[in-house]
């Protein structure tokens, strides 16, 4: 009996030791793929690009020439590079905050990239505070005496084109069932602080500015949807981020849904009035720091642009823009409402 005791005593403890040797193994397999998931960089968390992947159902692996990642599952595309500040989403280009890093032959993306781009897009569900689509607010940029871009050559002027496509845009959203309220609705002048303030007395869920665009040289072409730019990141134009990107505005509560609601509306700026996609970019303009509901803004083109200004002369290609604008909104809209 005291001899089986002790055979007894012998087999648990060996027991015993093969369990702390496996959760020894597991803890440090933990650390490891911890290690392997997440990168810290100049005080700022990245996340390796597979495994987000993975998380939302995607396969990655390497482009030919060990440049670009691919993540792809069987409706979306992600294409990022080295060392790169824009991603590739369904072919759509989103600005990033920051620069990917590549590291021991994996791809990281800042953690807020990761939140603020692919979380919003394609994971909106997992997303507080959803926000609902009742009243928009639709705010033709410039007036009165600002004119804005113009092409006396063609006989364009800025100020006017922004009000023709809020008209003709505010006619499709209430035959839709939309309530629309427009900043100006003549050739007024109204301040840019005015503008969100408009938008927050009226209790706006939704914040369009339109504009048209212009530069030095013809060349340049193309539409562009701008976002509000997050805390601690800097603008589009911008290399790195500065000391004044520390300050949260109002319109950052939003930011989630802003980079969402600008996806849609810059993909079907694109599909529905053709020409160069110059994607979904981030600045601190005025109109959108201090809004309470989502809002970005568009560029609809360059009227320095001789072909672009050519059709801009037409009622036919500013109804087209109107529409694009429209299913931009419904496309947002009916997201939205598929949400749980």
């Amino acid at each position: 009996m005291r001899i089986d005791a002790l055979q007894g005593d012998c087999i648990r403890m060996v027991v015993f030791c093969r369990l702390l040797v496996l959760a020894l193994c597991l803890a440090v397999g933990s650390r490891a793929l911890a290690q392997r998931i997440e990168l810290q960089h100049e005080g700022r968390t990245y996340v390796d690009l597979a495994s987000a992947g993975g998380r939302l159902g995607m396969q990655a692996y390497w482009l030919k020439g060990y440049d670009t990642l691919r993540l792809r599952s069987q409706w979306t595309t992600i294409d990022v590079g080295k060392g790169e500040r824009i991603l590739y989403l369904n072919s759509l280009p989103i600005h990033l905050g920051f620069p990917t890093l590549e590291s021991s032959g994996r791809l990281y993306l800042a953690q807020a990239d990761y939140r603020q781009v692919l979380l919003s897009v394609l994971t909106p569900q997992s997303l507080s505070n959803r926000p609902k689509l009742r009243r928009v607010i639709i705010d033709a940029g410039h007036g009165g005496k600002d004119e804005g871009a113009k092409n006396e050559a063609y006989g364009l002027y800025e100020k006017k084109l922004n009000l023709d496509v809020a008209r003709r845009l505010k006619v499709m959203l209430e035959r839709s069932g939309l309530e629309v309220v427009m900043t100006r609705n003549s050739d007024a002048f109204i301040p840019l602080e005015r503008r969100p303030q408009i938008a927050n007395r009226e209790n706006g869920d939704l914040f369009i500015s339109i504009h048209f665009n212009a530069a030095d040289s013809t060349t340049a072409e193309g539409f562009e949807t701008f976002a509000l730019t997050p805390q601690y990141q800097a603008s589009s134009k911008y290399p790195k981020p500065g000391r004044g990107d520390n300050i949260r505005y109002e319109g950052n509560d939003q930011d989630p849904w802003n980079t969402l609601l600008g996806y849609h509306v810059q993909r079907a700026l694109v599909q529905g009035a053709g020409g160069t996609d110059r994607g979904l970019k981030r600045a601190r303009f005025l109109v959108l720091k201090h809004l309470n509901c989502p809002g970005v803004l568009v560029e609809l083109g360059f009227v320095s642009n001789p072909a672009t200004a050519q059709k801009l002369r037409t009622a036919v290609f500013r109804q087209t823009l109107a529409e694009s604008l429209y299913d931009g909104i419904t496309r947002y809209g009916k997201r939205l409402q598929r949400l749980p």
